[in-house]
C-alpha cells in the first residue's frame, strides 16, 4: 500500500471511530431532577449552594420539582436569579411549582414563557406538568382544566414510550392502598411535609394512568416535596406505575438528586439517586 493510500486509510478509520463515538454518546440522554432546593431564609432568596454548584448544562433535561427558593416568585429578580441557574425558559427545563414558588404566577409565566401547567414532548416521552398548590395547603385536587388536560393526554397518547406526570406534592400518597406505610399520623412525620386531606389521585387519575400502562406505555409519577424528612422516594405499584420523588435540605449532608438515563435506541428509561457531594467531588462526572 502506497503512503498516500495509507494516509487515506488511517484518516477514514479515525473518522469512522469518531462518528461511532458520537453516535454512541448521542444514544444516551441524561435528565436531572432536583427539588426543595430552598434554604430556610426569607431574606436571602437563593438555593442551596451545593445545588447551585451543579453544572445543569451537562444534562439534556432539567426537571424541577418545586420549592426552589423560599419565595421564588415574590420578586421578579428572584426568578432572574433562578433563570441564571436553571435556564427557566428552555424547552428542556420543566418546573412543577411548589407552595414556595407561587406568590406571583404571572411572574412565573413571564419567566418560563409557559403556563404554570402544561404538557410537552421530548425524545419520545410525554411530560405532563401539573400544579398541585391550591389556596389551602392540604387540598391537592386535580380538577378543571388540569383534569381535562390529563384526560386528553391519556386518551390520545400512543407513540410515546413513557408518560411522566410531574407534581410538587406527593398527592398520590393519600388514599392509595399501596402507599399506606408512608403515611404518618400528623403532617410532619412522613415523606412529604403536608398531610394532604383532600385529593382525587386514586379515584380520578389512577384509572387514566392504568389505561396508559395497558397500552404498553410506562407511567412515572414524579414529585418533589421531600427533603425535610426523607431525601428519596421510590415505589412500584402492582399496576405498573412508578412513583418517584427527590428533594434536598440545606441542613443535611447526605443530599441526593435523581438522575434519569434514557437510551434513545432501546427507549429504556432508568434512574438512580445520586449523592450530591460525591458527584461534585468527582468533577460532576456522568456515567
Amino acid at each position: 500500500m502506497s503512503s498516500k493510500y495509507l494516509v487515506y486509510f488511517i484518516f477514514g478509520f479515525l473518522t469512522l471511530i469518531t462518528l461511532s463515538n458520537c453516535t454512541k454518546n448521542n444514544d444516551a440522554q441524561h435528565y436531572i431532577h432536583v427539588a426543595h432546593t430552598r434554604i430556610f431564609d426569607t431574606i436571602n432568596q437563593v438555593i442551596d449552594p451545593r445545588m447551585e454548584a451543579i453544572n445543569y448544562d451537562k444534562f439534556d433535561m432539567v426537571l424541577l420539582g418545586g420549592d426552589l427558593c423560599e419565595e421564588s416568585s415574590k420578586r421578579y429578580d428572584i426568578l432572574e436569579y433562578l433563570d441564571g441557574v436553571f435556564d427557566l425558559d428552555s424547552p428542556t427545563t420543566l418546573w412543577a411549582l411548589g407552595n414556595h414558588d407561587n406568590a406571583r404566577l404571572d411572574f412565573v409565566e413571564k419567566a418560563t414563557k409557559r403556563p404554570y401547567f402544561y404538557t410537552t414532548h421530548h425524545n419520545g416521552i410525554t411530560f405532563v406538568v401539573l400544579y398541585t398548590q391550591e389556596k389551602e395547603d392540604w387540598i391537592c385536587t386535580i380538577t378543571g382544566d388540569q383534569l381535562k388536560l390529563l384526560e386528553q393526554v391519556t386518551d390520545t397518547i400512543s407513540e410515546s414510550s413513557h408518560l411522566v406526570v410531574m407534581t410538587h406534592k406527593l398527592i398520590w400518597l393519600r388514599h392509595h392502598p399501596e402507599m399506606s406505610k408512608h403515611i404518618g399520623t400528623n403532617p410532619y412525620n412522613w415523606s412529604c411535609n403536608y398531610l394532604i386531606a383532600r385529593n382525587n389521585w386514586y379515584k380520578d387519575i389512577v384509572p387514566m394512568l392504568q389505561s396508559v400502562e395497558e397500552r404498553g406505555i410506562e407511567v412515572i409519577a414524579l414529585a418533589g416535596d421531600i427533603g425535610n424528612n426523607v431525601l428519596e422516594f421510590e415505589e412500584h405499584t402492582s399496576d405498573g406505575i412508578d412513583y418517584l420523588a427527590s428533594g434536598s435540605n440545606p441542613e443535611k449532608k447526605d443530599v441526593k438528586f435523581l438522575l434519569f438515563k434514557h437510551n434513545l435506541i432501546t427507549k429504556n428509561l432508568s434512574w438512580e439517586f445520586i449523592p450530591l457531594e460525591e458527584f461534585l467531588e468527582d468533577g460532576q462526572r456522568i456515567e
